[in-house]
């Protein structure tokens, strides 16, 4: 119960977003809790996020969730192959993601926004090797076995 007290951080990242930044912080933090959590809890919350994004943004309800419940399913079958604590993996795949989220939404992909995202995916890369249970991991793309 107390993994699900991070919705409360989603509807207030949704709220802030609404209201002040256009930055999609939400996408950044639903990647992130991919990363770290398993798939069951991951889905649930991916579809929580988008939907308390959409009710602050306006846009039609489960747009956002839709794209974001692709992209944490899809991050997750790459996880298994790839090491998701990669310094780039992080990084491009909120980049492809958010380029995804964009065309969908405003019918054109802004490469702009999705590269300050990514940049903030790579900034945010310590924080998720240090809470991740896999640990510090050393080396380069590996393939899991």
């Amino acid at each position: 119960m107390r993994s699900y007290l991070i919705l409360v951080l989603f509807f207030f990242l949704s709220l802030v977003q609404g209201a002040f930044l256009p930055l999609n912080l939400v996408l950044v933090g639903v990647l992130v809790w991919a990363v770290l959590r398993p798939i069951k809890e991951t889905l649930i919350v991916a579809f929580l996020a988008g939907v308390f994004l959409d009710l602050a943004l306006g846009t039609p309800l489960g747009l956002s969730s839709l794209v974001f419940l692709t992209s944490s399913y899809l991050l997750a079958l790459y996880a298994r192959k790839f090491d998701p604590l990669y310094p780039l993996f992080l990084p491009a795949f909120s980049f492809l993601s958010f380029l995804a989220y964009s065309l969908v939404v405003s019918g054109y992909p802004d490469w702009r926004e999705g590269l300050v995202l990514a940049f903030l995916a790579f900034l945010i890369r310590p924080l998720v090797k240090y809470f991740s249970p896999l640990g510090f991991e050393k080396g380069g793309i590996r393939l899991k076995v």
